[in-house]
């Protein structure tokens, strides 16, 4: 999936959550109306759309449709050599 494509997902996600239809890529998530139970929820149904776990922190670190994107992307991919690019 590109990174337009999550981003599309997690939009939709966020829309949902917020129940907030006019919400663009750009609206910080928490300054929406956005909570703590609210990015556990919207990771929740971000993770059934992908058919994996997205971890709620990453949407309290990026609270973008936009940001949040391309931090599910690098998540899900890991760095080139397979690798999980957090991994210590």
């Amino acid at each position: 999936m590109t990174t337009e494509q999550l981003e599309t997902e997690i939009l939709s996600a966020f829309r949902e959550v917020l129940r907030k239809p006019d919400l663009t890529a750009d609206d910080d998530f928490f300054s929406v109306g956005g909570d703590s139970l609210l990015a556990v929820e919207v990771s929740y149904t971000i993770s059934e759309s992908l058919g994996q776990e997205v971890d709620p922190l990453i949407v309290y670190v990026n609270p973008t449709a936009t940001s949040c994107a391309s931090a599910v992307a690098e998540a899900t991919t890991g760095d080139q050599d397979g690798r999980d690019p957090h991994a210590r």
